[in-house]
């Protein structure tokens, strides 16, 4: 979800139109003031760029692979459809944005480049960033790694 913005658009004082499809003056002066705002952020372009060329394929789904019974993968790596990405301050994963910095983001990335981690890289993430591997391998947008 992109960041939002400082206000939204009101069409309380619109008097009713003839021409209901138009879209109006007053709308389009709004979005022209508000993209100009945007784009202003370096962060929110970004985000907003690494969004959308992470978004999978139209009706691409993802399917879980189980996981070994002892719970824990020798690693993961990304399902062959997903579409993992990241600039500076941000990781993208299927059309989803997320903070990241220091050792997590070094290892996201490393994630997003080779499609995989290890189990020690794996072990070397902070409990929150584990528990998002986690809710992707639930998503099926990881894979566990077979020992």
């Amino acid at each position: 979800a992109l960041p939002q913005l400082a206000r939204r658009f009101g069409d309380a004082g619109l008097l009713p139109t003839a021409q209901p499809a138009q879209i109006p003056e007053p709308l389009l002066a709004f979005a022209q003031q508000s993209m100009q705002q945007a784009l202003a952020n370096p962060q929110w372009l970004a985000r907003a760029l690494g969004e959308w060329l992470s978004e999978p394929k139209a009706r691409q789904q993802f399917e879980s692979a189980p996981i070994a019974a002892s719970g824990q993968p020798a690693g993961v790596q990304l399902a062959p459809a997903t579409r993992m990405l990241y600039e500076r301050w941000h990781v993208f994963i299927n059309g989803e944005s997320f903070r990241a910095g220091g050792r997590d983001a070094k290892l996201m990335q490393q994630l997003a480049n080779r499609r995989e981690l290890t189990s020690k890289q794996l072990a070397a993430l902070s409990p929150a960033a584990r528990a998002l591997v986690n809710e992707w391998l639930e998503e099926g947008w990881l894979w566990p790694m077979k020992n």
